[in-house]
């Protein structure tokens, strides 16, 4: 049994004891609610075309990609701010209204539960073509540069090269390396 004959003062005993109560209680009771009952956030700023000047007005939508659920924003400050709250963890696919028009973007956002993920983006007219095909004015799709003649004649030029080198290393007489001397 501690007595005050070990620790010589009552404060001594006091702080002693306060500090052990304090390493073996949870500190993270203290700080925040518990996290599992709660939903993430998505906050960032809306900007224009220039990636500088913040856009008013502005509504965020999220799409839950699982269920469908929609999230809205409420219209954005005159600093391009928003924010959106107690969203449920998953997957989810990002759209913006703002005065010009709406925009929708092709990649998925990702939301944890108790956490607050930051995207700022700036909104840019334009289409979102299939990966290898550029869109022209006049409604023509130009080809990817490997699937032109000279593009191909580079390509098979390439795998010459590396594939003489594997062999050369493979075999083991001659250094393979283009710049030998």
């Amino acid at each position: 049994m501690l007595t005050l004959k070990v620790f010589k003062s009552r404060l001594l005993l006091t702080l002693v004891l306060s500090a052990f109560t304090l390493l073996i209680m949870p500190v993270e009771g203290f700080s925040q609610t518990n996290r599992t009952g709660r939903g993430g956030a998505l906050v960032g700023f809306i900007y224009g075309s220039d990636q500088k000047t913040p856009v008013k007005n502005a509504v965020v939508k999220l799409r839950h990609v699982e269920n469908g659920q929609e999230f809205f924003s409420q219209p954005t400050d005159a600093t391009g701010a928003y924010k959106i709250e107690n969203l449920k963890e998953g997957k989810y696919v990002l759209g913006i209204t703002a005065s010009d028009g709406d925009y929708n973007f092709g990649y998925v956002v990702s939301v944890k539960a108790g956490e607050i993920g930051k995207l700022s983006l700036a909104l840019m007219r334009g289409e979102i073509a299939p990966m290898g095909q550029n869109q022209q004015n006049s409604g023509e799709s130009k080809p990817s540069f490997f699937y032109t003649p000279v593009g191909i004649a580079i390509l098979m030029v390439a795998t010459t090269v590396a594939l003489y080198g594997a062999f050369k290393l493979i075999e083991g007489k001659e250094e393979a390396s283009p710049s030998k001397k």
